[in-house]
């Protein structure tokens, strides 16, 4: 049998607004028939846990989609099993979840019933000064951003004076026409779904772009940072809801309700935002539309200093998050050993067996 397809993406992120959540879009829970929710300290294993059992079933032949932390992209949030409609997400601080149909669809895993809470006895005023110290270097890292989003805006409020709005409108029309031309419109609208592709971490800026996009013809947009291609795939996204079509869209860090990314399963179909911190790969099936294309380049120039200023400083300021972010997750390594010497881990692995049963029994 050949391995389900897996794919990756980010349920949450780093931003200038804090920690931003669309944790409730991993698995509808009025969908979902099982939704696993692990409690437990940082360290008590529950990434591995969830990262092995997505690995079995993917071996299996189901697809699998990987739910990244947005602060260590090799730790998971959450993994989904979309053909048997499960889930297993993490249900500590910061994305917090608790039950919405308790025992029906969702049921809590305390991996702290696995830990020796007389060892936590010489730990205990370790942990909460290194849990401060976390706290601080986040709330440091979300003010550079927010600092830095401030100038982005203005870059944005520049190329907007640039627009030319006919040769945008005529873009969308083109786009719209060739992607949409043989479907008609529905009477029942097309259900959506909210995620992140790229995220902000303790090691720079990461996105899964070439994962969300895999399988599909991809329609890029080149577009210098701080320009809008929002608009254009927010209206490309509403034809496809029109439609009937289901719609992935993915938003960007720096401006977390600003869309960036679409991706219409149905139609192996995606339109990506490509700029300096994100872009796909060398792909064959790839159609390249230039944003530049859009604006008066006379316009722009009469701002050239002002630009320059303000992505320069951005810049700064968000390297400045950046290191911020690595501290905090050293803060959080530290805190994680403090953990991991007290945790029965050979108990977790049989409850994860029983888990992958449970899960393909029901």
């Amino acid at each position: 049998m050949p391995e389900g397809r897996i794919r990756h993406m980010y349920p949450g992120g780093n931003t200038p607004e804090g920690f931003f959540s669309y944790y409730d879009h991993i698995i509808p829970v009025s969908e979902a028939k099982r939704i696993y929710i692990l409690k437990g300290g940082p360290g008590t294993g529950k990434s591995t846990l969830m990262k092995k059992i997505g690995l079995e079933y993917s071996k299996k032949g189901y697809d699998v989609e990987f739910m990244h932390c947005s602060t260590d992209s090799n730790s998971l949030d959450g993994v989904v099993i979309p053909q048997l409609k499960t889930a297993m997400v993490d249900g500590t601080a910061p994305h917090m979840r608790d039950p919405v149909f308790p025992g029906a669809v969702d049921e809590i895993i305390n991996l702290g019933q696995f830990w020796d809470e007389k060892g936590f006895e010489n730990s205990r005023d370790e942990i909460i000064k290194l849990s401060k110290k976390k706290k601080e270097c986040f709330e440091c890292a979300y003010s550079y951003l927010k600092a830095a989003s401030i100038l982005r805006k203005d870059i944005k409020s520049i190329y907007n004076k640039a627009l030319n709005p006919g040769r945008k409108t005529f873009l969308v029309k083109e786009l719209a026409e060739k992607i949409f031309r043989e479907y008609p419109l529905s009477d029942k609208h097309g259900k959506q779904r909210n995620m992140f592709a790229s995220a902000i971490t303790a090691k720079g800026f990461t996105d899964f772009l070439d994962s969300i996009t895999s399988d599909t013809e991809v329609i890029r947009l080149s577009a210098p940072v701080g320009s809008d291609t929002s608009d254009i795939i927010d209206t490309l996204k509403k034809e496809a809801i029109q439609r009937g079509f289901y719609t992935e869209s993915f938003f960007c860090p720096m401006d977390p309700e600003k869309i960036e990314h679409l991706v219409i399963p149905e139609l192996k179909l995606s339109l990506v935002t490509a700029n300096v911190y994100h872009d796909v790969g060398n792909i064959d099936n790839c159609t390249t539309y230039f944003i530049n294309d859009l604006y008066n380049e006379d316009i722009i120039a009469g701002y050239n200093n002002r630009l320059s200023f303000n992505n320069n400083h951005a810049e700064i300021l968000i390297r400045q998050a950046l290191n911020c972010l690595a501290e905090a997750k050293k803060y959080h390594d530290e805190i994680e050993m403090h953990y991991v010497k007290k945790m029965d881990f050979d108990s977790i692995t049989k409850l994860r067996e029983r888990i992958t049963e449970k899960i393909l029994s029901a």
